[in-house]
């Protein structure tokens, strides 16, 4: 909630498209909820790495893959981008880490915007699915209050700030930024999901 109070000023130039992606976003994050709550995390732990590294490196390569995209002089229809939407919230409804890459690398598809105006819807709609996963898991007894009280103490302060300073960096320089960071949380999921079990543990 403090990152998207932090972005609030840049929400008004991208609002159609967080108007369009609410209800997707909505519906998809209590989907992945209810998912992670009844199912195993085996599968999703193999596959979650891939899904995370995919979408760095479509954000890297944002302009070529938006060239691509455009020919014939068109994006992707609004159907296509509210299903793709869809399918991240229901990833960030079950997991959520690099979540907000896959968005950036989605919204590129079919938004116009600078990275900061992506990144505003973005952050707004990380909000919804969070906000949705998190009244079912606590529902669900799922929650150690102390643990969310901390964490959300830390994220109040880094989110608003981070928002802030965020819009001061070249955009360009920003989704480079983004997408290494996101190689290298892929790179981490994977070393996780897929060392042998004589190797250490990741932290």
């Amino acid at each position: 909630m403090a990152g998207a109070i932090g972005f609030w000023n840049l929400l008004p130039k991208t609002a159609k498209y967080f108007r369009l992606l609410v209800v997707p976003t909505i519906v998809g994050s209590l989907v992945g909820a209810e998912l992670f709550v009844k199912t195993s995390t085996r599968l999703f732990d193999k596959v979650i790495p891939w899904l995370i590294l995919l979408a760095a490196f479509l954000l890297l390569f944002q302009p070529t893959v938006k060239r691509i995209v455009q020919k014939g002089g068109r994006n992707l229809s609004p159907a296509v981008g509210a299903l793709l939407q869809f399918l991240v919230s229901v990833y960030g409804g079950y997991f959520g880490a690099g979540m907000g890459i896959m968005m950036l690398a989605a919204f590129a598809l079919y938004m116009e915007g600078t990275i900061h105006e992506l990144n505003a819807v973005k952050t707004w709609l990380g909000l919804i699915i969070n906000l949705a996963a998190s009244v079912m898991f606590v529902m669900q007894r799922l929650v150690d209050p102390y643990v969310a009280l901390a964490l959300t103490a830390g994220s109040i302060v880094g989110g608003f700030y981070a928002a802030k300073f965020s819009q001061k960096v070249n955009p360009d320089k920003m989704r480079l930024v983004i997408a290494i960071y996101g190689v290298v949380a892929g790179l981490y999921f994977m070393y996780k999901a897929f060392r042998p079990a004589n190797w250490p543990p990741v932290f």
